[in-house]
């Protein structure tokens, strides 16, 4: 089955914050967002050190690795700790390897380098929650790194996970989501965030055309919502010789940074 495409409603207005709770984050410059997209590296292990290179340049001060098994990289890890120990985690992720003949700069360094710009326009402000920011490995062997990530999650860490959200292929499109599979309360959080930026709250649900990270995080019954920018226009990129940075739309790039920093820090102050 084809993704489909769809205009869907908005189901929820961006209340203001309360006085304990603060929406705000900075706002990195364009140049910043696709400068770092456009430094895809050819080679998987390069691509780990990029990626952390890229999270120590903002700023992560924890940053972290967990082995994968049938991985010859291990998941990256950056916390960015809440000011709520009640709160509880959001997790963002988005996988760093890719399957060639193309550059794997679409599916998915266009996800994984906008980790440390998030990180880096997040930590300016304190956050109730702790965010944990993941780029995966071996999504393409199977969702191997975000299955090894929710496995040697104990059962009070699983319940402590209040989102998880994906970024996949980012770019192509003007952002969208996977409206099928996401929680209803996420939902409609990201398309109060996409409103309030112009952008129209769009969904193109692909369960038939391919998976994710969010899936793992779906069975063990964790709230999930993926941004991508896959429409049956598009579709024919990933995995191919046409995935590389000329096919991203910087203008688009540029939104789907702009909704997730919204929206991360919306669902912080409200989730």
């Amino acid at each position: 089955m084809k993704p489909w495409w769809c205009i869907l409603p908005l189901a929820a207005a961006l209340a203001p914050a309360g006085d304990s709770a603060n929406p705000s984050f900075d706002l990195l410059p364009a140049a910043t967002i696709q400068q770092r997209l456009e430094t895809v590296p050819s080679q998987l292990p390069e691509r780990r050190a990029r990626l952390e290179s890229l999270l120590r340049e903002a700023g992560c001060d924890l940053l972290t690795t967990l082995a994968v098994p049938h991985s010859q990289v291990p998941d990256v890890i950056c916390t960015l700790p809440g000011t709520d120990p009640e709160a509880g985690t959001i997790v963002l992720g988005a996988h760093y390897d890719y399957e060639a003949p193309g550059a794997g700069a679409v599916d998915d360094w266009s996800g994984a380098a906008l980790l440390p710009s998030l990180y880096q326009s997040l930590k300016a402000q304190p956050r109730r929650h702790r965010l944990v920011f993941i780029g995966f490995a071996a999504e393409e062997g199977g969702l191997l790194g975000s299955r090894a990530y929710v496995h040697k999650l104990a059962k009070p860490e699983r319940s402590q996970v209040r989102a998880m959200v994906n970024l996949e292929c980012l770019g192509l499109s003007p952002p969208v989501v996977w409206a099928s599979r996401a929680d209803k309360r996420l939902l409609a959080a990201y398309f109060a965030a996409a409103r309030a930026l112009g952008i129209p709250p769009a969904g193109v649900n692909v369960d038939r055309v391919g998976d994710d990270d969010s899936h793992p995080f779906l069975d063990a019954k964790i709230p999930v919502l993926t941004i991508h920018s896959v429409t049956p226009e598009t579709f024919r990129i990933l995995h191919s010789r046409a995935d590389q940075v000329a096919a991203i739309h910087p203008r688009d790039y540029y939104d789907a940074y702009r909704v997730a920093a919204t929206f991360l820090a919306y669902i912080d102050s409200e989730l």
